[in-house]
């Protein structure tokens, strides 16, 4: 009898070992199924989902769909939502949509509060003044005030000037001081005779003085020794 007792308890014994090997096996699997189920991907296969799997993955479809109504998804499914998320939802779609109206994207104006509407007022009016500041193509400047278009002209004025200094094309000589068109020459002339010194293009060797000319053959016939 007690050999018989060792045999039933070491058979169990090595069931639950079998039994317990079988589960660990199976866990990666059915944790990935378990995740694709949660996720709603077609890899899913719900036929081996416990009743404690079908509550999690039917909770996480949930939460996922909440999140989808509220970010306004195409793949929102409005009526599986309660009274109160249907209103946590509203708060969130006015939020995102009151965000972009400060950033200059798409604004349904009629649907902001009056607070809401002065301040996009103000961000908008500040982005425009922005815009002229930096001579962009966006830039109204028929909505700048008179002190702030002498802003913005002092400031074009000065971008126009290093737009010179640096040679650039887009610079306009002609709105340029005597002072300014001075200085504006002798820093082209400096940066032709850098060009022409090292070799760089393009180089104007007929603008460079006597001097510098006698400089830059010295040093040439020096480097060929």
């Amino acid at each position: 009898m007690k050999f018989i007792s060792r045999m039933v308890r070491f058979s169990l014994v090595m069931s639950l070992i079998c039994f317990a090997a079988l589960m660990s096996a199976q866990s990666p699997d059915h944790e990935q199924n378990l995740f694709a189920c949660k996720n709603g991907w077609d890899s899913c296969d719900r036929s081996v989902l416990t009743q404690a799997d079908k509550n999690e993955v039917t909770a996480a479809r949930h939460e996922q769909n909440l999140s989808d109504c509220k970010i306004a998804s195409t793949s929102c499914d409005r009526s599986a939502l309660s009274a109160p998320e249907l209103a946590e939802v509203a708060i969130a779609v006015h939020q995102t949509m009151v965000s972009d109206c400060w950033s200059g994207l798409s604004c349904d104006h009629a649907k902001l509060t009056p607070s809401e509407a002065a301040g996009v007022a103000l961000a908008e009016n500040q982005r425009n003044i922005s815009d002229c500041w930096n001579g962009w193509p966006s830039c109204n400047s028929s909505k700048l005030s008179p002190s702030e278009l002498s802003e913005v002209t002092v400031a074009e004025h000065r971008r126009n000037v290093s737009q010179c200094w640096d040679g650039w094309a887009t610079c306009d000589r002609s709105k340029l001081s005597a002072t300014e068109l001075s200085a504006v020459i002798v820093a082209d002339h400096q940066r032709n005779y850098m060009a022409c010194a090292s070799g760089y293009m393009p180089c104007d060797h007929a603008a460079l003085t006597s001097a510098e000319a006698g400089s830059l053959a010295a040093e040439s016939k020096t480097a060929t020794r």
